[in-house]
């Protein structure tokens, strides 16, 4: 019998608790260099407690195929999220990732990878 109390105070009365706390991020923003073969993420996620509240886990795929796992301890800023991953990819290959919060709650986000834009010479002279 107090199992079963206990099971259904937590399921009605914690849980919902535990839920509502938990803040998965609320955007993501990511970009490729195509040259050093770097992937820039930065995501917004409030934190409460920089050791309670984080991004715990990122997973990157390269056209659906999982090309790397990355776990986390702590997030460095209340606001947002950050890390430079080495992902090899090519112009047209799709980039997902996939963060999720220690708390609760996951946000993914695609990109296709572009050929960067050409960069004007500086045809200055003195």
């Amino acid at each position: 019998m107090k199992k079963s109390l206990f099971l259904l105070l937590f399921l009605f009365l914690i849980f919902p608790i535990a839920i509502s706390v938990a803040t998965p991020p609320t955007s993501i923003n990511l970009s490729y260099d195509l040259n050093k073969g770097i992937l820039h993420v930065e995501a917004i996620h409030p934190s409460f407690d920089l050791t309670k509240s984080y991004v715990r886990l990122m997973n990157v795929y390269v056209n659906g195929n999982q090309v790397s796992t990355m776990d986390y301890y702590r997030q460095n800023d209340y606001n947002e999220f950050t890390d430079d991953v080495p992902v090899t990819a090519q112009v047209g290959d799709v980039i997902k990732v996939d963060l999720f919060c220690q708390l609760g709650g996951e946000m993914a986000k695609e990109m296709t990878v572009i050929k960067p834009a050409a960069v004007p010479a500086d045809n200055t002279s003195n």
